[in-house]
This record gives structure tokens, sequence and C-alpha cells, in this order.
């Protein structure tokens, strides 16, 4: 459903990293994973909606807010950082599933990279009210040691582990390195929940260590989106067929199958863009 949305603030956090915060008036209210499509400008340039997370959701008083972390990256985002207080927004959502985190999860690790850790700070939020005292651990990172932020926002969460590429911060390495360092040295329970954001390829390799290692996660797939609710099946996700995984909260209500019924591809803006790490088709995807 397309709102307006009065900009609240508008926050520069670091580097080209913008926070914006909006009034939720809107229920159901939205969950961890779920995403809004914004326009990014007053026209046809550009054209399509860009796809937010939800970074974080708030309550004061009776009112809800919503805070969404975002990345400059092209000429949209760059629209969209110069909003000022008091304008508004053109918006559609919330789409998809969320997270789906549930009691017995302890501890939860989150896995990000760069502005992979937007939802999942959400879910750190969530887990934390559900349980107090639940264990979250935080492995974060980027390229670069000067490209690292949102480290002491993390810290009020959980224990924040860093990594960078180059080893210039943090463990030398990518993140499914510095997980995969992490288990083999006991520093991590055999038994623990994975929730990850990030580029496909580290994706695919914290699929591996799950196999390896036994434990569970849940991933959050980024991807152009044109439309947001299926139209334009732009968004199309190869899934295991034999892998995939349904339940009260991932309904999967536009998979799309080949005749032979051995192929199966998911659109992410409704099935998603949440998904079990194991039941992405990795080699496919990333081909």
């Amino acid at each position: 459903m397309e709102r307006r949305y009065e900009i609240l603030r508008n926050q520069h956090i670091s580097q080209n990293y913008f926070k914006i915060t909006l009034p939720v008036t809107h229920s159901p209210l939205p969950i961890p994973g779920q995403f809004y499509q914004v326009r990014c400008s007053v026209g046809t340039d550009p054209l399509l909606r860009r796809p937010f997370s939800v970074h974080r959701l708030l309550q004061k008083g009776s009112s809800h807010l919503m805070e969404i972390l975002y990345r400059v990256a092209g000429k949209g985002t760059e629209w969209l950082s110069k909003r000022e207080k008091g304008g508004s927004l053109d918006i559609l959502g919330p789409f998809g599933n969320g997270f789906l985190i549930q009691e017995g999860m302890d501890p939860i690790v989150l896995v990000s990279r760069g502005i992979g850790i937007a939802p999942l700070y959400a879910v750190g939020e969530e887990a934390l009210k559900g349980k107090k005292g639940r264990k979250i651990i935080i492995l974060m990172g980027t390229r670069l040691r000067e490209r690292i932020f949102y480290e002491e926002e993390c810290k009020k969460i959980g224990e924040v582990y860093l990594y960078t590429d180059d080893g210039s911060r943090g463990f030398h390495g990518r993140a499914p390195d510095l997980l995969c360092h992490l288990l083999e040295r006991k520093r991590l329970p055999e038994r623990f929940s994975l929730f990850a954001c990030g580029p496909a390829q580290m994706l695919k390799e914290l699929a591996d260590l799950s196999e390896r290692f036994g434990f569970e996660g849940q991933v959050a797939m980024e991807d152009r989106m044109g439309c947001g609710f299926g139209a334009c099946l732009s968004c199309a996700c190869p899934l295991k067929p034999e892998k995939i995984t349904t339940n009260f909260q991932w309904k999967k209500p536009a998979l799309q199958w080949s005749e032979e019924g051995d192929q199966v591809y998911s659109l992410i803006c409704k099935d998603g863009p949440v998904y079990d790490v194991k039941e992405v088709d990795w080699n496919e995807w990333i081909a």
C-alpha cells in the first residue's frame, strides 16, 4: 500500500552511510527482514523504487518509529540523502517475509558485510526483547579499516568481532574465514543460530560452512527489485527443490516450477528476502 511518510530525521552516520527516521502508522508492524520500496526522485529519474530493509523499530509512547540505514551508492540514494526533516517520502510496503526468531535460538550469530548490518541489527534487538540475557555475537567488517562503521552501535546489543580483507583492522580475512576460525578454535558453541546479510559469494560460503559444522542459518538476499510485489519477475532466485522450507511465517506463494519439477525459482520480493541458508541453490545463483 502506498503511503506518504513524514521525514522525522535524516542523519549522516559515517562516510556515505545515512539513517532516516519515519513514523509507522500502519498495522501490522513490520518485522526484521521485511523491506519497503521507496521512490527516490520527484520525477522519473530514477524511475524504479529502491528497496530498503527495516533497520530498527522503536516505540515512543503510543507511537512507533522506523529507522532505515542506507548507503549512498547512486543517483537514487544520493537524492534520498539530501531529504530534510519535515519533508515526505512516497513509500510502498512492508513487503516480503522476515527473519524467523524463535525462543530456543541462543546464542545468535549475526554475520554481515558493509551495509548488510542494516536488517541484522533489528534481529539482535528483537531477539533481546524475546529473551533477556540471550547472547548475541556479531561478525562485521569490510575491505578496508576506513570503511568500518557502526561498531559502537553494535556493541550495545552484543559481542563484536571485526574483520577486514587486508587485515588492517580485526581479523585478516572475510566473514566466512572469521566464522570458520572461531569454530575451529572452539570460540563458538557447536550449536547456534546464524543470521546473515551480504554479497552472494559470502552467503554461499556460509552455506558451505553450515553443511560442514551443522549449524542452522537464515540469510537476507540482496537484490534489485523492480516492483517489490511479484509483478515484474526480476528477482527470481533458484532454490533446491528438496530443501524448500515453509512454515507459519514463510509461505512461499510465488514459487515457479519447471514442467519436469526438477527446477524451482523463487521471487525474492514475495517468498523472501529471507531464506534458510541451505535452500538456495548458490552455485546456480552466482553462476
